[in-house]
């Protein structure tokens, strides 16, 4: 994993989005569990930044719709910076979505693509925009075993929603296979 610090692989930036997305997905079931609740904003918090630091003052009056609303946008920008970051990995790696002649990399490739294309606009609201040439099914196996289909036939123009790709938990398992995936390709160093 990588933090801003140290050498980055490609291996190393798929790490750093899984801990992030896995992060905020335990926030977010520590806000669901109530370990987490809105006390959370009662307390004034200093941030040091280097100069001369920025103050979020108490918030008593936060609820708990905006503790629920501000997780929830955790975890899209989590998922959105999953999407962004395994995309432009993968693009590095095995070089532009037309030159893959692997079918399930293909398939791969297009679902990342297409999720990070979702975000592209509006990250609170991430919505399918996939052109023509990318609107058909993708069969995809994974090296685990795990294989399924990533059908984007009718999805342009919906609002994006994870069960659309399996959901987190398979969206999770697709970034883990990247991340072996270019950890063993003998391409880079």
């Amino acid at each position: 994993m990588s933090n801003g610090h140290g050498i980055e692989t490609p291996a190393s930036k798929i790490a750093t989005a899984l801990a992030t997305l896995g992060l905020a997905i335990r926030l977010n079931a520590e806000v669901n569990q109530g370990r987490i609740d809105v006390s959370i904003f009662h307390r004034a918090v200093n941030i040091y930044t280097g100069g001369d630091g920025l103050r979020l003052p108490a918030y008593p009056e936060a609820t708990q719709a905006d503790l629920d609303g501000g997780i929830y946008n955790i975890v899209q920008i989590a998922l959105s910076s999953s999407a962004l970051t395994v995309d432009e990995t993968l693009l590095q790696v095995f070089g532009p979505i037309a030159y893959i002649k692997v079918s399930s990399l293909l398939g791969i490739r297009v679902m990342i693509h297409q999720v990070r294309n979702a975000f592209a606009h509006n990250p609170w609201r991430p919505r399918w925009v996939v052109y023509k040439k990318y609107r058909k099914a993708y069969e995809i196996e994974l090296d685990n075993g795990t294989a399924f289909t990533f059908d984007a036939t009718s999805l342009d123009g919906d609002g994006l929603n994870p069960e659309q790709f399996g959901g987190l938990e398979r969206w999770v398992e697709v970034l883990q296979h990247c991340e072996r995936l270019v950890a063993s390709n003998p391409n880079i160093a």
